[in-house]
């Protein structure tokens, strides 16, 4: 993770810890790896295990635990729930986090790319390149999503 992103992050951290779920194990990733059958990028693990879920900007992003401020469902359940929603190429869809309109965001793996999925039209609109690129965007409150 950049070392930029991830002051800012610890700095949002500090400022109200309360938005974040904590810290996680690499073997409860691992676990919630088993569950779901995919690899998930380094990155997203690395912010998985050191707050868990959170909120980024404005941008909320699923993981494992539960922040106390904020609705941070695990990102294990959703991404069962929406496979079962999603047209079949989805089937390795993970999804880190969902909009206002009800919309999965995620990756749909083995790819990186960060995409939200619109119901509205079936088709999905990229947010960043992999969850790197997608957290640097909501660190400034780039990503033009209503949450």
């Amino acid at each position: 993770m950049n070392k930029n992103i991830l002051s800012i992050i610890k700095e949002q951290f500090d400022m109200v810890p309360e938005s974040f779920g904590g810290e996680v194990t690499i073997e409860e990733v691992d676990k919630a790896k088993e569950l779901i059958g995919v690899e998930l990028p380094e990155d997203y693990i690395e912010f998985i295990c050191m707050f868990g879920c959170g909120v980024v900007g404005a941008t909320v992003i699923l993981g494992l635990g539960e922040a106390q401020f904020v609705s941070t469902p695990s990102f294990v359940n959703q991404t069962i729930e929406f496979r079962g929603e999603l047209p079949n190429k989805y089937k390795d869809f993970v999804v880190i986090g969902v909009d206002g309109a009800g919309n999965p965001i995620g990756f749909n793996s083995p790819s990186k790319e960060i995409i939200l999925f619109d119901h509205d039209f079936d088709g999905e609109v990229c947010l960043a390149l992999n969850f790197s690129e997608y957290l640097r965007k909501a660190c400034y409150n780039e990503l033009k999503i209503q949450f």
